[in-house]
């Protein structure tokens, strides 16, 4: 699904049915990840730079969305405590959990914070802070900040490019490429130490 197919689809509806579909962009990317959420997100921005409408009505519903969709993710987390189902896992499962409940539970605002400007992996932050332990105010205040500031960012650069849609399509590819190439260079980062950590174990 490309930019062009979204934003005609978008202009055939009415309004509502418009701010709907934002809405359910936003959300359903942190329920279902593969849903390309930042792509309705962006369609609304060309929406208010290019046909009129609003801009925050459009920031509201898209922002919203997020928050709502990490909310659901942080009680599934919950839930997979106080359910059991983490005790399922092996050894090396539990050990992974443990150590992404101690990051988390270190720097889970950060994390939290930065979460809508990591392509893929959103979701996850929420899970892990269920997981956590993390309150319900903590992942509310934080995933409202990264949403409004990763939102106000998309709709920006969709004004600021106007109905350019190659220009816009160009922009946030390139972002992605780059956001996904430091996420694989933090990963193995970690991956080596961890096998330097084991060669030098007595």
């Amino acid at each position: 699904m490309d930019l062009q197919s979204v934003l005609d689809t978008l202009r055939e509806w009415p309004p509502v049915v418009v701010y709907l579909m934002l809405f359910a962009g936003a959300f359903l990317e942190y329920i279902v990840p593969p849903v390309p959420g930042d792509m309705f997100v962006i369609a609304g921005a060309v929406l208010v730079a290019a046909f009129g409408w609003h801009f925050l009505p459009v920031l509201a519903v898209v922002t919203f969305g997020a928050v709502l969709g990490a909310y659901l993710d942080f009680v599934f987390g919950k839930w997979l405590v106080r359910s059991g189902r983490l005790q399922k896992f092996g050894d090396r499962g539990q050990r992974a959990i443990g150590g992404i409940v101690t990051q988390m539970q270190r720097r889970g605002p950060a994390y939290l914070a930065i979460n809508r400007f990591v392509p893929g992996l959103r979701a996850f932050f929420f899970v892990a802070a269920g997981i956590a332990g993390l309150t319900t105010g903590q992942v509310l205040l934080w995933s409202s900040v990264s949403a409004l500031a990763w939102n106000a960012l998309l709709v920006g650069v969709g004004y600021a490019l106007g109905d350019n849609l190659e220009a816009v399509e160009t922009f946030f590819t390139r972002y992605g490429l780059i956001a996904w190439g430091l996420i694989a260079a933090v990963v193995l980062f970690f991956v080596v130490r961890a096998l330097v950590r084991k060669m030098r174990a007595p």
